[in-house]
């Protein structure tokens, strides 16, 4: 995961663009834009996050705020022991 490029997807790329990125991921083809990630795990991981984040600024949140958000939730998740 790399949260820099979450960011930047979110910011550049609109919920429909991300949502055709996940799907050809999930189908194993190659996304329709470029996405940074070690694999396509990993870049799904970006896609993903960066649509969560898209919502909250799509809802009309700062993007600075929408990113800090979602990136708060999984780091409650990823340190829930």
């Amino acid at each position: 995961m790399k949260p820099a490029e979450s960011r930047r997807l979110a910011l550049e790329k609109s919920a429909d663009e991300l949502a055709a990125a996940i799907e050809a991921l999930s189908d194993e083809r190659t996304p329709p834009f470029e996405i940074h990630g070690e694999d396509d795990g990993d870049k799904l991981t970006n896609v993903l996050l960066a649509q969560r984040i898209r919502e909250r600024i799509d809802r009309g949140e700062d993007p600075k705020e929408a990113f800090r958000a979602v990136m708060g939730e999984v780091r409650a998740v990823v340190s829930n022991d």
